[in-house]
């Protein structure tokens, strides 16, 4: 998830066993399920961890539900563990998230708002429970606070989002301004809700247009007059129809992409309807690949065929580069219209919308085209932010395609020149600003917990050395001195503890001691975060990153082993690998080393 502006705290994430206690039915097409129970209170669960006390306190906090088959039965869920539960992964057919629209930590209980349709498996469940029936839940495993340094805010959504908008609504406090707009299937579906926030809510009813079809929220956002000061947007609904008002609110009022929120919180199917309200990658529905007789999903031959294709991650890039989806969105579906816009000529894009229509990403319909579930998945901003060539970083990571001369020559890719890695950052602004922004949309979910790490909470003095370092220091200064030295710098000021984010990697071992040298001896210890190696034989995404590290750089990249015996090289006394948060992601895990 793309970094965002508003304060987050993370928490473990706990399944817990909760019942129904009330029913009710707020607007003919949505019902609102309360459900409580002991397990929402502190406790220690039957596998010996402590249980921390269910919390929620952002307005688009989510649960993830495990709903039971008709019968009542549930799979094996999985296993709890201590700071996060390991999912079994045929369990996630039966799991769906939804918003938490209610928190009472006094009553303990939540309510979740469940909207009607046809189809759908939380929907049917929802629409048959009575009270006393019992489910299972996880999470809020984060929760991103309200952004009260915003000076007006925009609030807009389906009516899958309107729990979150409701709840912004109630708990805003007074004097905060903005301006909300909320689509309903019918007049009936209006809700009053009370705010002490001076904001208009403006309410659309889309009748007999199919939900996820209407482009009017992208109308309505386009009419308000947005007040020249800072101002954030947050946009929740169905992934297609709001890809447009990403772009409008990004490109045409020029927001900072920290203070944009854009969720795709359902996706319009090709063809049956599904859970509309969730927010879980298994609700994301995608076109099934078409038949072939000579090759069928889970034959060899098939799956390496897929895996030698160039064209689809180059296509892909290409398209999110030129913004062919966000386009197609808004109206601009023609080669020439798409030409026009992108700078590039209709003969030559027709080649790229061919490769795209192949790939299932559009669909074509006499001269115009049209986005499919599958393209857009590459409108959301998760994929705007790793996959856009006009990001200098992600540009770079095409040296990928040298990686047999990177292998053979014991060299960075030759596309790169002679400058070492480090060097073309220092001397590239755009590069180096890249790298910082990605250090830092990857630790927001782990600086909380980074603080929290004992070195880090006792120190009076900090210092912060790396990639994000200003983000990282904001974060975890609490009133105290923090610095922020160079990591080239020979000499550090003293401080009680370091703080390193990603200094070791393209440098040679010499290079590395030689730094790992000068923390220790600035401070008596010191929080190392780094890419490593360590899960690249089970997780292709890790495995990737590792190569990529090696054709940009030059140099292999270390697991967490080979960072332990640098560090001790390097004079530390003690070393220990610890989790942050979840352990998820590249910078799940920590080195904490003491001189």
């Amino acid at each position: 998830m793309p970094r965002t502006s508003r304060p987050m705290r993370v928490h473990p994430i706990v399944l817990r066993h909760v019942e129904v206690v009330r029913v009710t039915d707020v607007t003919p097409n949505l019902r609102r399920l309360t459900l409580g129970g002991d397990e929402l209170a502190a406790g220690t669960m039957g596998d010996g961890f402590e249980r921390p006390p269910f919390r929620s306190d952002g307005f688009d906090d989510h649960v993830k539900i495990v709903l039971p088959d008709e019968d009542g039965t549930v799979p094996h869920i999985g296993t709890q563990q201590e700071k996060r539960f390991a999912w079994d992964p045929d369990a996630f057919a039966r799991t769906r998230d939804y918003t938490v629209r209610a928190w009472n930590p006094e009553s303990q209980t939540i309510e979740l708002d469940f909207v009607r349709h046809a189809h759908g498996l939380a929907a049917a469940w929802a629409f048959r429970a009575r009270a006393g029936d019992r489910i299972h839940i996880a999470g809020p495993k984060s929760c991103a606070l309200r952004n009260d340094e915003a000076e007006w805010h925009l609030l807009v959504g389906d009516d899958t989002a309107l729990p979150s908008i409701a709840r912004w609504l109630e708990e805003a406090p007074e004097a905060t301004r903005g301006h909300a707009i909320v689509e309903v299937p019918t007049e009936a579906d209006r809700q009053d809700i009370p705010t002490a926030a001076d904001v208009e809510i403006e309410w659309l009813v889309r009748g007999d247009v199919p939900a996820g079809a209407s482009p009017q929220l992208f109308d309505a956002v386009r009419r308000v007059r947005v007040p020249d000061c800072r101002v954030y947007a947050w946009v929740g609904g169905e992934a297609l129809t709001i890809a447009p008002i990403r772009r409008y609110l990004r490109a045409d009022l020029g927001l900072p992409k920290e203070d944009v929120e854009v969720v795709g919180y359902w996706r319009r199917p090709k063809a049956t309807p599904d859970d509309r309200g969730s927010r879980d990658d298994a609700e994301r529905l995608v076109p099934e690949p078409p038949d072939d007789d000579a090759e069928t999903s889970g034959d060899p031959l098939h799956e390496v065929h897929e895996m030698t294709e160039l064209a689809p991650p180059i296509v892909t890039r290409a398209a999110v580069t030129l913004g062919i989806g966000p386009l197609i969105a808004t109206g601009v579906s023609t080669p020439d219209e798409l030409g026009r816009e992108t700078g590039v000529a209709p003969s030559r894009l027709r080649l790229l919308l061919d490769a795209m229509t192949a790939l299932g990403l559009v669909e074509r319909d006499g001269d115009r085209y049209r986005n499919t579930a599958l393209g857009g998945v590459l409108m959301e901003e998760s994929a705007l932010e790793a996959l856009s060539l006009d990001n200098p970083a992600n540009r770079e990571a095409l040296a990928l395609v040298d990686l047999v001369d990177v292998l053979r020559s014991n060299e960075a890719a030759p596309r790169l020149g002679a400058s070492t890695w480090r060097a073309r950052r220092a001397a590239d602004a755009a590069l180096e600003n890249a790298h910082q922004d990605r250090s830092a949309d990857l630790l927001q979910y782990v600086v909380e917990p980074l603080a929290r790490l004992t070195p880090v909470a006792e120190a009076r003095t900090l210092a912060v050395v790396g990639d994000a370092a200003p983000y990282v220091a904001s974060h975890i200064a609490g009133g105290r001195t923090v610095q922020l030295p160079g990591s080239d710098e020979v000499q550090w000021p003293a401080c009680d503890c370091a703080v390193l984010v990603g200094v070791l990697e393209g440098r040679s071992d010499e290079d590395a001691l030689g730094l790992l040298r000068t923390a220790l001896t600035a401070g008596p210890a010191l929080v190392l975060a780094e890419h490593t190696t360590d899960r690249a034989e089970t997780d292709d995404h890790v495995a990737e990153r590792a190569l990529t590290s090696l054709t940009v750089t030059g140099m292999v990249p270390r697991g967490s082993g080979q960072i332990g015996d640098l560090l001790r090289a390097a004079g530390a006394a003690e070393v220990e690998t610890t989790t942050l948060g979840w352990g998820f992601g590249a910078y799940g895990s920590v080195t904490v080393a003491h001189a």
